[in-house]
């Protein structure tokens, strides 16, 4: 099994610097199509300087049990389930904001949601009470699944806490996600417990 970080920016970096340090065993790979942010990296093999999403969906010695952990600032799912399709970003259904916790859009084809009205500490264990307000929560993943909106078909990838600050899911999910895809109308959304990104999609 390989980690595989998506992104190396600022977020990239801390994910980077946390499973080093808890799994110094482990191997890690670095996508970041930026080669500016990675010098620091030049002498490791384990640096791919290539776009996250085509790497992800070409690359033939990546496994199932490899790890994404998403760090590039846009939707890794979303991107990573229509790449080479006859499919284009859309405008989420107005409708769709009352079925989620603390709707936030970013644009008409992405929206936020949050269990949390606040900050989150970044040290969270995403255990079954709110560290800050000690309150049970339910999971989003599955509250998403679970959205009703008529000519739409919702396709949601589940986000693991691979350590307090970090989250990311197996790469096979998501070519099993990319694979449930259906013409027409689809929102994708990935999420943890309490956080998810849910983008709007169309295939011809």
């Amino acid at each position: 099994m390989t980690y595989l970080i998506a992104g190396f920016g600022k977020f990239g970096r801390i994910a980077f610097e946390l499973i080093t340090e808890n799994f110094p065993d482990s191997e890690l790979m670095i996508l970041e199509s930026d080669v500016t942010r990675t010098r620091s990296l030049a002498d490791r093999d384990s640096v791919v300087n290539q776009d996250a999403t085509s790497f992800l969906l070409n690359e033939p010695s990546l496994e199932n049990s490899d790890i994404v952990i998403p760090m590039v600032p846009f939707h890794l799912a979303a991107s990573y389930v229509i790449a080479g399709m006859c499919a284009r970003a859309v405008p989420l259904p107005q409708e769709l904001e009352e079925q989620v916790p603390n709707p936030y859009r970013l644009d008409e084809s992405n929206l936020f949601a949050s269990r949390a009205d606040f900050v989150c500490p970044d040290d969270c264990p995403e255990g079954d009470l709110c560290t800050v307000t000690g309150m049970p929560r339910s999971p989003l993943h599955a509250a998403l699944e679970g959205i009703q909106v008529p000519g739409w078909k919702i396709l949601v990838q589940r986000s693991f806490q691979i350590l307090p600050g970090v989250g990311g899911y197996p790469l096979g999910d998501l070519r099993f996600l990319r694979n449930r895809l259906a013409t027409g109308m689809n929102i994708i959304a990935t999420a943890c417990k309490c956080h998810g990104v849910l983008t709007g999609i169309e295939v011809a």
